[in-house]
């Protein structure tokens, strides 16, 4: 019985490969085998052109696949799949230069299609593990007020926030809302930083056409201060006149100062608050991918997103002794009030006006 079904096996194995060579006698219409192209080794790169392609040292990638390097792993081995390090690489190279798909599959040795499934993969689990962990105030905030006040002179500094432009492509649904004052199409991401330039809050989900002030007021962060969090006592966040009053949220005196106190306010108000531009700077000459995205809003905003947190842990861990050359982000213009911020800045409450003007007359004390 055994010796028949063997038999048999063998005789179906040798009628399927005859009816395969009947049908395809010629052999340039037999199915071709599959080529892989050779992957890409970057272990041999030295230390200063390994950052400079991935944007990272080496013990900050060392972090990031010890975070999700398990979730990167594919359960197969078939089709030569990717490991974790191949796919983080790949990725940082693409936010790294900001070049097409096609160029970072040459780079790497991979498909176009490859190349763009990879970096979609690798963008939402870097934001699923690590957005809440890292883009957040410290655990230890004890020296964050210090290193403002030494930066500009403004006490119970606890973040500067700010707005700027993002291009994308224009998006096939709702175009029109993602004009920008410019005239291109674009996300208007709010970010607020701290004294070390990294990022303690980060909203890119608003188009361009929205006004700054408007994408903090329907923040996560400015309902959790409307509610009473502070990262310590008395914090205030350092804003330009485009954002509305509250004594939490501190912009510029926009009358013309009329005593040596109000000019004292506004200058040191100055001095501290351009390390948001300098983040900005600093951010975006890092991921230069940011200069403009060439996505849809939704994969732009997690684009964003992905490019702060890496930014964050570049900042703080395994950093070299080489001091970061601060830059300002050349797009915003925070000295000019927007057209639309006085109609923005009105439909605040007035509950919030009183309480701000009572906390700017406090800081203004402290000024005489």
């Amino acid at each position: 019985m055994i010796a028949l079904q063997i038999h048999i096996i063998i005789t179906s194995q040798a009628f399927k490969m005859l009816r395969r060579e009947f049908l395809f006698d010629n052999s340039e219409d037999a199915v071709k085998a599959r080529n892989y192209r050779d992957r890409i080794n970057f272990s041999g790169l030295q230390n200063f052109n390994f950052k400079e392609c991935f944007r990272l040292n080496r013990i900050q990638v060392d972090f990031l696949l010890n975070n999700v390097g398990q979730k990167l792993e594919h359960n197969t081995q078939r089709s030569h799949a990717l490991s974790a390090e191949n796919q983080l690489l790949l990725c940082l190279h693409w936010l790294g230069n900001g070049c097409q798909y096609h160029g970072v599959a040459a780079l790497h040795g991979v498909a176009k299609s490859t190349v763009c499934r990879t970096i979609h993969r690798v963008v939402d689990i870097i934001i699923d593990v690590l957005f809440q962990k890292t883009v957040r105030w410290p655990d230890d905030v004890s020296g964050i007020a210090e290193k403002f006040f030494l930066m500009g002179g403004f006490p119970s500094v606890c973040g500067c926030v700010d707005g700027t432009i993002i291009k994308i492509d224009a998006p096939p649904l709702h175009e029109e809302g993602y004009v920008d004052r410019h005239g291109n199409h674009s996300l208007n991401v709010m970010m607020i930083c701290g004294p070390d330039y990294t990022f303690y809050s980060v909203n890119a989900s608003w188009p361009g056409s929205v006004h700054d002030s408007r994408v903090l007021r329907n923040s996560a962060v400015s309902q959790k201060f409307d509610n009473g969090w502070r990262p310590f006592p008395d914090a205030v966040v350092l804003g330009d006149s485009g954002y509305g009053l509250k004594n939490w949220l501190i912009p510029p005196l926009r009358r013309n100062p009329s005593n040596p106190a109000e000019e004292v306010f506004n200058r040191c108000h100055k001095k501290t608050r351009r390390i948001i531009e300098n983040s900005f700077g600093i951010l975006k000459e890092r991921f230069p991918c940011l200069n403009y995205l060439r996505l849809r809003p939704e994969f732009a905003g997690k684009t964003v997103i992905v490019c702060a947190i890496l930014h964050n842990i570049a900042c703080s861990i395994g950093r070299s002794s080489e001091n970061m050359q601060p830059t300002e982000d050349t797009d915003n213009e925070s000295e000019e009030l927007d057209e639309n911020a006085e109609e923005e800045n009105d439909a605040l409450n007035n509950i919030d006006q009183e309480s701000g003007m009572e906390r700017v007359t406090s800081l203004l004390q402290y000024f005489t």
